[in-house]
């Protein structure tokens, strides 16, 4: 890939590492060649341990379908749309690895092609067409495309997230993400990311990422802590949350996600709001 990824990338490659098959190893922003392309994500089958396709905990249907070494494109929830070229882009990163390493991949569906995106868009399916390929629904969320010289298939986060009631993959589509153990685990991804990367909230991505955790917060829980004065008579809390000043909702944060908030819009807050911001965070720390 000719750009960094951002961090929705990041936490995607998290996800399927931490979710996929045990005779699955998962490589991120793999060298194709010398060359500095790179592919999102590989897929390695572990020679010699036995097939448990069926212990996959994201993309359930996907595992069982793919080849022995799969190149992976992930497009995130925020992309603008899928721009021209990208399903072409994927298929020259097939064949530049699999030009690497032909000893290795001696039958053509030893490698298999994977485009993972939020949803079908009208230049996704000119670029097929143009091409002279065909996509054909597998149900689910899944798609194959025919004509090419490699198997590859198109997984749509949209569609997939609800047929398989992944709460994970959720947060990986254009759903509303929804408050439990997925919203926690990327909390806490995205606060053990910040430790080691304390520049994280320059990623492309970031504000987006974090306002989907946003929304995800129950609505009591977006209130906690604000004064009886502060709430409108007669509207419903989601209907007085957005009346509400940024200043008053950073402060009905729960400790965790005032953890990952940019310490440039920390900065930008008011001189007593940024008191009381950080002094929670201190006493939080101990």
């Amino acid at each position: 890939m000719e750009l960094p990824f951002d961090l929705w990338h990041l936490a995607f490659v998290n996800l399927i590492q931490r979710r996929a098959p045990p005779n699955f190893e998962v490589q991120s922003e793999v060298r194709l060649s010398i060359e500095p392309q790179r592919a999102d994500i590989l897929l390695l089958r572990r020679i010699g341990v036995e097939r448990q396709d069926h212990e996959a905990r994201v993309l359930r249907m996907l595992w069982p379908m793919l080849g022995a070494v799969t190149v992976l494109e992930y497009k995130s929830p925020v992309d603008s749309a899928f721009r021209p070229g990208d399903l072409l882009r994927l298929v020259g990163y097939g064949v530049l690895y699999h030009t690497a390493h032909l000893d290795e991949l001696p039958e053509r569906d030893d490698l298999t092609l994977v485009l993972v995106v939020a949803s079908v868009t009208p230049t996704l399916r000119q670029e097929i067409e143009r091409m002279g390929w065909k996509l054909t629904p597998l149900g689910g969320g899944y798609g194959r495309i025919e004509g090419l010289m490699y198997t590859a298939y198109v997984v749509v986060t949209d569609e997939v997230t609800e047929a398989e009631r992944d709460e994970y993959l959720r947060l990986f589509s254009r759903r509303p993400a929804e408050s439990g153990e997925a919203t926690r685990w990327l909390q806490q991804w995205m606060r053990d990311t910040k430790m080691k990367q304390p520049n994280m909230e320059e990623l492309p991505g970031y504000e987006e990422m974090f306002q989907k955790l946003v929304e995800a917060m129950p609505v009591e829980k977006r209130l906690a802590g604000l004064a009886p004065e502060q709430r409108l008579a007669g509207l419903a809390p989601e209907q007085r949350l957005a009346g509400l000043a940024p200043e008053q909702v950073i402060l009905a944060l729960p400790l965790e996600m005032l953890r990952v908030l940019p310490e440039e819009y920390l900065r930008s807050l008011p001189a007593d709001v940024q008191e009381q911001v950080r002094r929670r965070l201190q006493e939080g720390a101990h």
